[in-house]
Formats: C-alpha cells, structure tokens, sequence
C-alpha cells in the first residue's frame, strides 16, 4: 500500500516563509537560471525544452486549452514558496510565461488525482479540512504563477470525498494486477495454430506467428476500474505483458528481437511497483489518459466538443510518454469496388470525415506554426538576457 494511504493528520500548510506575495519577475527568473551549475544548468534547458514541447503539441487540437498540472509541477511550486529554487521550478515558471504570451487563452486545472497526491495519497475528513487543503493549493499555484486555478470535480467536500475513495479502490485493483503479474510465468509459444490470438500467417504450415504484442493483447484480462479511465489502462497494462513475455526466459528471442517493443516498454517506467511494494505513477496514468494526443484529436472528430488537455509534467518518463503518442497522422479507407447503393454511401461518409480530419489537421498545422514562432521570439529574449550558455 503507498505511504501515507489513509493518515488522518491534516496537513494546513502557513504561510511562505518567502513572500506574503509571492510577485516573481522575468529578472527574477534570469538571475537563478545563471546561478546554477554546469549539471543543474543542464537540467533546466531539457525540462524547459520538454515542457514547451507539451505545450506547442497541444495546439495541434482545437481549443478551448486547459494545462492540466502532474504533481510533480505542485509539488516543486509548494517547495519554492518554502524558498526551495530547483531547475525544475524555474522550467515551469519559465514555461508559464510563454503560455501567457500565447495568443490563446489557456485555463490551469487540477485533477482529482493530483489532489489526493496533494493531499499525501489520503482522503479529507470534514468540509473544514477539505477547504483548507484547496485554499493552501489555490495560494502555491496561484501566488507562484498569477494564475486562476480551476478544479476538475474536488472543488466540493462530497466530490473531493467520493473521487477519493474510487481512485483508492482503483489503486488496490492496479497494484494487485501488477502483482499478479510479477507472480505469473510468462511461458508463451509465438508459433501455434490460429485462434485467440492476433498473427501473421504461415502458410506452408497453417499456423500463425504471434509477436509479444499481440500476445500481450490476447492475455490482458479487462480490469474493471471507476476512476481511471480503462482504454489508457489497457495501453499500461499490456506493455507490462509484453515486456513479461520479452524478458522471460526460454521464450523464442529471434522473435523477441525481430518485433521489438516501439518505445523501449516506455508506459513500464511510468506506472510500476517500487521495490519495496508501492505504486508509482497513479497521477501518471490520468494525465496521460487525458492528456494524450492522439486519443483527444480523434475525440475532436466530427464537431464534438472536447476541451484539449495540455499534460504539464516533469517527469522524464511521463513527458517522453505523451511525446512518444503526440504524433497525428490521418488515413482514408481504400474507397471504390462496391456496387449497392448502402457500401457507396457509407464509403462517401467515410470520405466526408477525412477530408474534415485533414482540415482539423490543416488548421492544427497552422497553431502549431504560430506558437513555436512565438517560441522561438521567447527563446532569443531569454538568450539575450543570457538565460543560454
């Protein structure tokens, strides 16, 4: 179980002990950027560089933005009001200060997640703790970055109370599955007859060639979760398969290496069981299930209206996850051939939304332009301030 699960000690936060207001200026942000170190400073530059990465990538969807803060970005704002300034926190102001120059408007939300990891992974106990614990998250955020912030289903004591509890029985149902994975054997022939699994044909010999995969497809068991969302679940999940299956031994590794894993078993970093037993990454797999790229862009087909969520972590694995899923490429289905009226005109429909997709996309293009040459007029200011070595 992770540490701090259930704790009954409020935790009210005083006052910063740097500031009252907390007013924090581009000079201001310069000045320590050129206090640091060679390997801070080196720090610094990949955060930042992922975090613009996040935003620019985002604007390949439509609006209306939300920045959707990971525990990492509160957890480093509630250390620099403690006068705590690491290269992480500067990143992130660094990063704020080009959203605002955005001619979009962006809205900063915290997720029921990153509350209850606020909260050092327990539930509140009365309506008085609960507003304490919001009003000491709303002063870190909003002195550290002089923005409005919003909640996403907490901003009340029964919803902050009653997403808890799900997400805790959610965390009891991912951590025993990862369990029963590290328990399992892994044993799996790639080569067998057809059924119950996705292969490619052998002809000569009538039977299939199943990679880690598809394999880790056919043998994921669906886990029945209330928080979390179950389709980004399943990507977590199967990864762990597959990385079970590549790594067991006795399994065929000329097929191991033949269909190796496109992202080096990316999501396993993300989501796993420390040593000793607890799970890391559960506000991961909400960021990444909301914030994904590609599953939003789709989301977006057709008029629907989706707010885009902008994922904004600095965790390294978490970032390299949501750009590994940022890239969009859009495709027709093979159109022509059919002779009744009915095939015509549901290929036509299916005509009709690609070319509305490539339209979407045009336009993302577009955004996308226009904010890294936003970017690139931020990233010369601060090179003449002397931020780049």
């Amino acid at each position: 179980m992770p540490q701090g699960r259930h704790s009954t000690n409020c935790r009210y936060r005083p006052s910063p002990r740097c500031s009252e207001t907390m007013k924090i200026s581009l000079e201001y942000i310069v000045d320590h950027v050129k206090s640091l170190k060679s390997k801070p400073y080196k720090t610094f530059v990949s955060k930042l560089l992922d975090l613009v990465h996040q935003i620019e990538s985002a604007m390949m969807l439509r609006g209306p933005y939300r920045l959707v803060l990971d525990s990492n970005i509160v957890m480093r704002l509630e250390s620099l009001r403690q006068g705590k300034i690491t290269e992480g926190v500067l990143a992130t102001l660094l990063a704020f200060l080009f959203v605002k120059r955005l001619p979009f408007h962006v809205d900063l939300v915290i997720r029921p997640v990153v509350f209850y990891e606020f909260l050092r992974q327990r539930n509140v106990q009365d309506l008085r703790e609960h507003w304490q614990e919001i009003r000491a998250l709303k002063e870190i955020v909003e002195e550290s970055l002089e923005v409005t912030l919003f909640f996403d289903g907490v901003e009340t004591y029964e919803g902050a109370s009653h997403y808890i509890d799900i997400i805790e029985r959610d965390a009891d149902k991912i951590s025993a599955t990862l369990r029963k994975y590290a328990d399992a054997n892994w044993q799996f022939d790639f080569i067998r007859p057809p059924g119950g699994f996705d292969g490619f044909p052998l002809t000569e010999f009538g039977l299939i060639l199943v990679t880690p995969q598809f394999a880790a497809e056919g043998l994921f068991e669906e886990i029945d979760l209330e928080y979390f969302s179950n389709r980004s679940a399943r990507v977590f999940f199967t990864e762990h398969i597959e990385r079970r299956i590549a790594e067991w031994p006795g399994n065929d590794r000329q097929v191991i290496e033949r269909y190796p894993n496109d992202s080096g078993y990316l999501l396993t970093k993300v989501l796993h069981l420390t040593p000793k037993g607890n799970l890391k990454g559960l506000g991961d797999i909400d960021v990444f299930g909301t914030c994904n790229l590609q599953r939003q862009f789709y989301a977006q087909a057709h008029g629907r209206y989706v707010p885009a969520s902008i994922g904004l972590s600095l965790d390294d694995d978490l970032s390299s996850a949501l750009r590994h899923f940022s890239a969009l490429n859009i495709t027709s289905r093979m159109l022509g051939g059919a002779a009744d009226e009915e095939t015509l005109s549901q290929q036509r429909a299916a005509l009709e939304a690609f070319t509305e997709d490539s339209r979407r996309f045009r336009e993302g293009e577009k955004r996308l332009q226009m904010t890294r040459s936003q970017l690139c007029v931020f990233f010369d200011e601060l090179d003449a301030l002397g931020v780049f070595r």
